[in-house]
């Protein structure tokens, strides 16, 4: 048989699953897995790696990684098997298996009803050497149905006894001597199959029974066999085989019912065995324990199938133990929750177990994402709030956040802290003074995620001189640097009647601005000055404005046509406004 095959049949017929097990086999698994039963009583286990609970992620993709096992147990001999097998006309067909298994009835060998006989016998086997099972009966089926008495010794039809039963100690364990009686007969009746199955079934004194039904046709006769579905009051699971070219899980015989009806109306499944000398190495396979399926969901949606992901494929019979790894995309901030079922069957029917981690994607912001201040005030700071928040839901606590200015005049300061319970820290920096400190100061804040990804944001502070230099013009010494010529009382003789000034100018960010003499009575204009400069000045309003070299202790004697209009000028720029520094006009 083909891996294909074998895995596809492993795969529905598993549902019929460790009737016979309890856990005994646990695999290793992350931490936090989370332990089940199926059913039957099969170990089940799945367990989430990555996310980690409470794991913090950037906006993107979130990888989802973990372990999911199956277990073999105990056995607990709980369990009931009634063999259906189909004795139509038809399965004297060729089946290429089984040889002769009923030669007290026909000397046909290898015909699908020996195939159907020697599958049965090979699944009665299994639920010995499985021992969780105590139950076993057969039904022929083909115009009609009939249960086998297979317990002759007895009187009346004896249609349980145990799969090992010899009650006569001849012809071998009863229940498979009963089956070598089957004989070719008549048409397909579905429903008397059903009707006779149900019959047997609530002789049963255990609560997980199985129903094993094998045809190599559809239905031709009798009536719907859904109608005695399910085997009320005592249930049954029905795992239907569409044996051969001849038969369907799916053709319903002109509304008599179809295979795959009939095991979906109770839970089972239907497998299709086209190639029938397969049909002994199938039929064990529903008392096997299997890993059949993996889903996830993130924020309570509607279930993903990650099978696919697994490693190895599913399905897998236990015990067996398996990874999955995906991954969830453009998850955006908030909280989440990731949960991973892993479903597997047994002969109790199919059943579960869920892991579910919870985890944030928070993304950050800094404010304000943009400042300007005045420079020039020694001990200035400057503040900024980083918040991690996890979008509507809210601020993140306790995160560590790294600051740095990544350029401008403040750059290479740093600093780092946890967030507050607001999801908020702050990062405070002294602003470098003069004119090294004037510029844009890019601002980055950063934090690192559980798989080492980085989120950041920047802001910006621009730090300015806007401030015009403070410019002046005192009365000082004359040339001989020993007297300072004092007003008169005369308004007209000026701030200083000889003219005398030293020219100030200080600025709170540049330390060397200029000053600059313009005359009020013409375009004429001196300078730039250094502070300290020392000049004379005269107001002569017929003359030609001109600059000369001073004498001793003055700098430079400038001619006016008006008065002098002093002005500051810093390095950015900022000019003060005109100040006047007067003197009288020589007399007339």
């Amino acid at each position: 048989m083909s891996a294909f095959r074998r895995s596809k049949l492993a795969l529905l017929t598993g549902l019929l699953s460790t009737v016979l097990t309890q856990a005994l086999f646990v695999a290793p698994a992350a931490a936090d897995v989370e332990n089940g039963n199926l059913p039957g009583g099969t170990s089940i286990s799945v367990g989430i790696t990555n996310p980690a609970e409470g794991a913090l992620y950037v906006p993107g993709s979130v990888p989802v990684s973990g372990t999911a096992s199956i277990g073999e147990g105990q056995p607990v001999a709980d369990t009931t098997i009634v063999y259906v097998i189909d004795v139509s006309g038809s399965t004297q067909n060729p089946g290429g298996c089984g040889g002769n298994q009923n030669p007290t009835r026909d000397p046909v060998s290898n015909s699908i009803l020996d195939c159907e006989i020697a599958a049965g016998k090979a699944l009665n086997q299994q639920a010995i050497d499985a021992g969780t099972v105590d139950q076993v009966g057969v039904v022929f089926f083909d115009s009609g149905a009939s249960i086998q008495d297979s317990n002759p010794a007895q009187a009346g039809t004896q249609g349980l006894v145990g799969p090992a039963d010899d009650a006569d100690g001849a012809n071998g364990r009863d229940v498979e001597h009963v089956m070598s009686l089957a004989g070719f007969g008549g048409n397909t009746n579905f429903e008397a199959a059903v009707q006779q199955a149900c019959s047997l079934i609530q002789q049963s004194t255990n609560t997980n029974n199985i129903v094993a039904f094998l045809s190599d046709g559809v239905a031709t006769t009798g009536g719907s066999a859904l109608d005695d579905l399910p085997c009320g009051p005592t249930g049954a699971t029905f795992f239907t085989f569409a044996i051969g070219s001849g038969s369907s899980c799916t053709d319903t015989g002109g509304g008599r019912g179809s295979l795959q009806q009939i095991a979906e109306a109770t839970g089972g499944t239907c497998t299709v065995v086209a190639n029938v000398g397969s049909l002994p190495d199938v039929v064990p396979g529903i008392i096997a324990s299997q890993l059949t399926r993996l889903t996830m969901t993130v924020d309570s949606g509607a279930p993903v199938d990650i099978s696919g992901s697994a490693n190895p494929s599913l399905p897998v019979e236990g015990p067996a133990s398996v990874t999955f790894q995906t991954t969830l995309n453009n998850l955006q901030p908030g909280n989440h929750q990731v949960c991973v079922t892993a479903t597997g069957t047994d002969g109790g029917g199919e059943g579960s177990v869920t892991d579910c981690h919870n985890f944030v994607v928070a993304d950050i912001s800094l404010t304000p994402e943009q400042a300007v201040n005045e420079l020039g005030t020694p001990g200035q700071t400057h503040s900024v709030t980083a918040t991690v928040a996890a979008g509507s839901d809210g601020g993140v606590a306790g995160v560590p956040v790294s600051f740095n200015i990544t350029s401008g005049p403040n750059a290479g300061q740093a600093g780092a802290a946890n967030t507050d319970a607001n999801g908020e820290t702050q990062f405070t920096y002294p602003a470098t003074q003069g004119l090294a400190g004037l510029g844009t100061d890019q601002i980055e804040a950063c934090f690192t995620d559980s798989q080492g990804a980085k989120d950041c944001d920047t802001a910006t502070k621009q730090w300015v001189d806007t401030t015009p230099p403070a410019a002046a013009c005192s009365p000082t010494t004359n040339p001989s640097g020993t007297n300072v010529p004092s007003a008169g009382n005369n308004p007209k003789s000026g701030q200083n009647p000889d003219g005398f000034y030293v020219l100030t100018v200080s600025d709170a960010v540049d330390p060397n601005p200029t000053v600059t003499i313009a005359d009020s009575g013409s375009s004429a204009t001196f300078g730039p000055y250094p502070a300290g400069t020392k000049v004379k000045l005269i107001q002569a309003p017929g003359a030609t404005p001109d600059v000369k070299p001073g004498a001793g202790d003055i700098d430079y004697q400038i001619t006016l046509k008006g008065d002098a209009l002093l002005t500051g000028t810093d390095s950015s720029g900022n000019v003060s406004a005109p100040l006047s520094c007067n003197v009288p006009p020589p007399p007339k």
